[in-house]
């Protein structure tokens, strides 16, 4: 049950609420428990949703701060070709480049390692690519305006 669930059956035992002090004291006992056990059971409806939302938005803020602290790890980046290289404290551009397929699926920065047989391979994701692809151009030079 979400937030919407909750406060229909928050409005439901109010209802019932007012119906029962609307009784007449003709109404049998029955009737009276009848109404009781509906008012327990909407009021019960409700706590459940209401401590399923507070779930929910527990989850999601954790979320958040997961994607803040990424957000803040993250290094200042140039794009050369299809490939982001960090950017050293020096100005210049870090060899070898992030994982394209980590940066757009997870957020995650992780630099292609050196394989072997002219293909680099990304640590975390285990994919594979052409070595020519992930160096930089010879005599590459720093532009005016970098990205991050």
């Amino acid at each position: 049950m979400d937030i919407v669930g909750g406060l229909a059956a928050v409005g439901q035992a109010l209802e019932i609420a007012k119906q029962l002090r609307e009784f007449e004291k003709s109404f049998a006992d029955a009737e009276f428990k009848l109404k009781i056990a509906e008012l327990y059971s909407a009021l019960s409806d409700a706590k459940m949703a209401l401590a399923d939302a507070r779930e929910a938005i527990q989850e999601r803020d954790a979320e958040i701060k997961r994607l803040k602290v990424l957000s803040v790890r993250k290094v200042k980046t140039i794009r050369v070709r299809q490939y982001n290289y960090g950017i050293n404290p020096d100005g210049k551009p870090a060899s070898p480049p992030f994982c394209p397929t980590c940066e757009q699926t997870r957020g995650l920065q992780i630099q292609i390692s050196h394989g072997t047989g002219g293909h680099n391979l990304c640590p975390s994701c285990k994919g594979i690519y052409n070595a020519r692809d992930t160096a930089l151009p010879v005599g590459f030079q720093m532009p005016d305006n970098e990205t991050g």
